[in-house]
């Protein structure tokens, strides 16, 4: 593969995770809800400072939410095996080595399975970004 066609394919991967990100920023709601002007200042001084500080309220309870969610460990499942034989075996056997063969992911799987999952929003862009360090060695 020629060097040109590496840089285009890492300037590709770029844009998807650039669009990706974006994407996901458009779907954010407002932080803070402005009040309508009324004409007088001391009052809408007072309305503006108010919204601020609900803003501010709403943003921690999100950010509360969000960092249970972030930090739950109950997502996840293990299975053990006696040695790396048997798990090897046993991944090959159920054909899921195409998932990984240590750490699979579920919803893949359960896909796979056709397994109908509930629908969940994550707090965070699922796509990986791509790191532009190592972006950098294509060129």
């Amino acid at each position: 593969m020629a060097k040109s066609d590496l840089k285009q394919q890492a300037a590709d991967k770029v844009a998807a995770a650039k669009n990706q990100v974006a994407k996901w920023k458009r779907k954010q709601k407002p932080l803070v809800n402005m009040p309508e002007l009324t004409g007088n200042p001391e009052t809408d001084s007072k309305n503006d400072l108010d919204a601020v500080k609900q803003g501010f309220r709403d943003r921690l309870k999100a950010e509360n939410k969000r960092k249970v969610s972030a930090t739950d460990s109950e997502y996840w499942s293990c299975i053990c095996f006696q040695t790396r034989a048997q798990a090897d075996a046993f991944i090959a056997a159920m054909n899921w080595r195409q998932f990984g063969d240590k750490y699979i992911d579920g919803v893949k799987l359960a896909e796979y399975l056709g397994i109908e999952l509930p629908d969940e929003e994550v707090a965070f862009v699922a796509d990986p970004k791509v790191d532009k360090t190592w972006a950098g060695f294509v060129d």
